[in-house]
């Protein structure tokens, strides 16, 4: 009769020893504790670290007290959409890494969209004024009484317009909790961070920022389209710039001596809009123990081509504007283009391909050892 009980004892034991092997191999999700210390993971912390910081003062937790159009101002006159793309860049890079890391990449580009919708209305309005400004100036007696009339309509259109975006952006703060969100961000990202070091974090970084090139050039983007087509080509290829800038160091930009750039034809862009480009002369405060370096020649013809564009889709954008200020609709958002805007974006798209300077990024950072 006592079989039974023996056989009782060892299924327990080998329970017992199965749970503790378990636990040995998950210990972050069975027992809770840090991930085990990896050299060189206090860079990866504050990289991370020092694109929240700077965003605290401008979204205290304890907002309630300050006024909804004065925290609006601040914001723009803080620039803080572009301190959001920098933690966004970032949050982007690392969210496959780091799954918990997507609900508060969802709240950083949500109000970095509506800051973007607000600065869109304004930049509108303003383009709106300098176009007949422009136009009025070119006709010997000014505009006629009609011309004046519409031009008066479409600016108080375009005023209005302004106006019910900086109310959505204003009911969006409200309802908002990044200012709240940004602590426990912090305390998150040094807890989990801590096993995140130079020898998981370089490969990790450079597979992505391929990637980031690698879909830029293979994508399939409908440049007869303006926002889901020719913005979104743009849009993908400006995260690579801005990641490198959002990084501060963990990739280096080099200055190659005259005749060495991996491509000798992007050495013309010397001096020009895009070599002077803060996306070309990134600050890169804190260069990383074990870092990766790019070519700056490589970065000027990225660069080039994300103004390019952007400067087309800025016109496209501010005409469709105008034309459509007294209708109820959202430009931003449209996909109208023309025939000949199509044809100005696919030349510069055909540019950055033939440059191969895409290629060569990817060679770079391929070739990295970190």
């Amino acid at each position: 009769m006592r079989k039974p009980h023996l056989n009782s004892c060892f299924v327990l034991a080998g329970c017992a020893c199965l749970l503790l092997s378990v636990a040995a191999c998950a210990p972050n999700t069975l027992l809770g504790s840090r991930p085990r210390y990896r050299p060189g993971s206090e860079e990866s912390i504050a990289r991370l670290t020092r694109r929240i910081d700077p965003l605290v003062p401008l979204f205290p937790p304890a907002r309630r007290s300050t006024p909804l159009e004065t925290f609006v101002d601040s914001l723009v006159e803080g620039d803080a959409r572009a301190q959001l793309f920098r933690l966004e860049s970032l949050l982007r890079l690392y969210r496959h890494k780091f799954p918990t890391l997507a609900e508060h990449l969802r709240q950083v580009k949500e109000v970095e969209d509506g800051l973007g919708a607000y600065t869109y209305a304004v930049e509108s309005l303003k383009f709106a004024k300098e176009k007949f400004k422009k136009e009025n100036q070119t006709q010997a007696q000014g505009p006629d009484a009609a011309q004046q009339t519409e031009q008066e309509k479409i600016l108080e259109g375009l005023g209005k317009k302004e106006e019910m975006a900086r109310n959505g952006l204003k009911r969006l703060l409200e309802r908002s909790t990044l200012g709240s969100d940004l602590q426990p961000l912090r305390s998150q990202v040094n807890s989990r961070f801590t096993g995140w070091g130079y020898a998981k974090d370089v490969p990790y970084v450079k597979r992505q920022l391929q990637r980031t090139l690698k879909d830029v050039r293979d994508g399939k983007f409908d440049f007869n389209k303006l926002e889901d087509g020719v913005h979104e080509f743009r849009r993908q290829l400006r995260w690579f710039p801005m990641t490198i800038d959002s990084l501060d160091g963990l990739i280096l930009v080099r200055d190659d001596p005259e005749g060495a750039c991996p491509v000798p034809a992007l050495e013309k862009l010397a001096g020009s809009a895009a070599a002077r480009h803060r996306y070309s002369n990134p600050e890169l405060r804190f260069p990383a123990e074990h870092s990766c370096t790019i070519s700056r020649c490589l970065l000027w013809q990225v660069v080039k081509t994300v103004r390019d564009i952007g400067r087309l889709q800025n016109e496209a954008q501010g005409n469709l504007a105008v034309d459509g200020a007294l209708d109820d609709i959202d430009v931003a958002s449209s996909n109208e283009i023309t025939p000949a805007e199509t044809a100005r974006a696919e030349a510069i798209r055909i540019e950055l391909f033939e440059s191969r300077a895409l290629e060569s990024l990817m060679a770079q950072l391929s070739s990295c050892k970190s």
